[in-house]
């Protein structure tokens, strides 16, 4: 289960190969699955540029989560397309190969992707990660991000919901035995607690993710987040300013 936002504070310097091919600072996004990249091109892209980082715009229509700055050159001024969210490939070792699909457990916390890759296969294809004690990025071909872990806050504390075995498991059952117990009024209603429900776009029991589409209230969870990582975390910074994904396309 996904229980927790967990952030890190990446810094990126992509090669001089690919800035003086497209002057852009963002290659194209590529997937990873399982470790592995899936992106047809993959090959193609890290053995001319080195292992570039790349970005990708996420649609407002999923959800209408906006930074607070520019995002996007791909919009007209003013236009909330400007401030979408990003998303980010950063490109580990031997990028061909992840973990199977038969191996992949979905509820493990321990899932090792290294051992699937050989040791001859990480030293040809190191990836974008710099060496350990380099802090900042060269741009050079295997170093092109560093990263360094800036917190994680619980859902259930961002939420509020102090006790969530109360909230999803035994919360109905309790409604049930007030109710028999004439605690409650007979036509009552017991309903089961979840956090969101995608087909009425709220939850039962809370509406702290309601409204997905809805800017202000997408807003608003932003702020949230951010303020509880401050209280959680006060040596960071409660915010960063987002680097624009710039990337348009391949020139050839």
């Amino acid at each position: 289960k996904i229980d927790r936002i967990k952030r890190f504070k990446v810094t990126v310097k992509n090669t001089w190969e690919f800035w003086n091919a497209h002057k852009r600072q963002f290659s194209a996004f590529v997937a990873y699955d399982a470790g592995g990249c899936t992106t047809p091109v993959c090959k193609d892209i890290y053995h001319q540029y080195g292992f570039v980082v790349g970005c990708q715009v996420q649609p407002l229509s999923v959800a209408k989560y906006m930074g607070r700055h520019q995002t996007n050159w791909q919009c007209r001024a003013g236009e909330d397309n400007c401030r979408a969210p990003i998303w980010y490939s950063l490109p580990g070792p031997c990028p061909a190969k992840g973990i199977p699909n038969g191996a992949i457990d979905p509820n493990s916390n321990d899932l090792d992707v290294d051992k699937y890759k050989s040791p001859e296969c990480t030293r040809r294809m190191p990836g974008g990660l710099c060496k350990a004690g380099i802090k900042e990025p060269t741009g050079a071909p295997d170093c092109t991000y560093t990263y360094e872990d800036a917190g994680e806050v619980f859902l259930d504390e961002l939420v509020g919901l102090k006790d969530y075995n109360q909230f999803w498991n035994t919360s109905y059952t309790q409604c049930m035995k007030d109710k028999a117990a004439h605690v409650l009024p007979t036509d009552h209603l017991c309903l089961h607690n979840k956090e969101y429900d995608p087909i009425t776009d709220t939850g039962v029991g809370t509406s702290f993710w309601a409204g997905k589409l809805d800017a202000d209230k997408c807003t608003d969870r932003l702020d949230k987040a951010r303020k509880l990582f401050k209280k959680n975390f006060p040596q960071f910074p409660e915010h960063l300013e987002e680097p624009a994904c710039e990337f348009d396309m391949y020139y050839g």
